[in-house]
């Protein structure tokens, strides 16, 4: 079950992200009403959003958008799981299903899953794109155990929210690992452009609550004008 907060930051994040806050949010009052919820939920929503890069605290001022940088092209905020556009309008984005499949894990994405090889993942390879521009080309592996069941319908729209919303699964955080490739033969194939083309390849586990992966993919981004974006909170200083 959700945590209340996590619904609240939730919330908030698509206000944000459909331009409803675009300068200060409510205060803790107003939002207490707003969500009939208490002081400490609203704090620990605020504080969800802070870690996110989402918004900014300004002492005796309250809480603020926090303004992106960067105003043109795809952001993708690799602090949250909120994917391309969450400091900003979020574009729509469609997916083109190339392979999905039950498949023994075997040694490497077992390895990556924590898992027996032959324990059996869902294998879901597709294009994405925002109208007709082509966004990235994701390989993705889901443990079975973790996820029952998928299929076309589904990996046409968005994967983690399906799981989500009907697993019960919390994903609580997350191994990235943000690298520049060169498209091989396959991957080539698949999205249709040459061999060799570079892209900015992110490489990812995702993990339940329990700490357990059910994710291991790797996705390949094709947009030039792209933003990487991460929020860093130094609390070790």
């Amino acid at each position: 079950m959700v945590l209340k907060y996590k619904k609240v930051a939730f919330e908030i994040s698509k206000q944000i992200a459909n331009g409803k806050y675009a300068d200060k949010l409510p205060s803790e009052a107003k939002l207490v009403e707003m969500y009939n919820t208490s002081r400490n939920t609203i704090r620990n929503a605020m504080d969800a959003l802070f870690e996110q890069g989402l918004i900014k605290r300004v002492q005796g001022s309250g809480y603020f958008v926090n303004t992106p940088l960067h105003s043109d092209g795809y952001f993708m905020n690799i602090a949250g799981k909120n994917g391309l556009g969450t400091l900003g309008q979020k574009p729509v984005i469609l997916s083109k299903v190339l392979a999905l499949e039950v498949i023994p894990a075997g040694k490497e994405v077992a390895k990556h899953l924590d898992c027996a090889p032959e324990d059996l993942v869902y294998y879901v390879s597709r294009l994405r794109f925002s109208g007709k521009e082509l966004i990235s080309l994701e390989h993705a592996y889901y443990l079975k155990q973790q996820v029952p069941y998928l299929n076309k319908e589904i990996c046409e729209n968005s994967i983690f929210n399906f799981i989500i919303e009907n697993y019960d699964i919390e994903i609580t955080n997350a191994d990235e690992y943000v690298s520049v490739y060169n498209l091989g033969e396959k991957e080539a194939q698949e999205s249709e452009q040459p061999v060799g083309t570079p892209t900015l390849r992110i490489e990812e586990i995702n993990c339940t609550k329990n700490e357990h992966p059910f994710n291991y993919s790797n996705s390949y981004y094709f947009q030039k004008g792209m933003t990487v974006y991460m929020h860093i909170n130094n609390s070790l200083s």
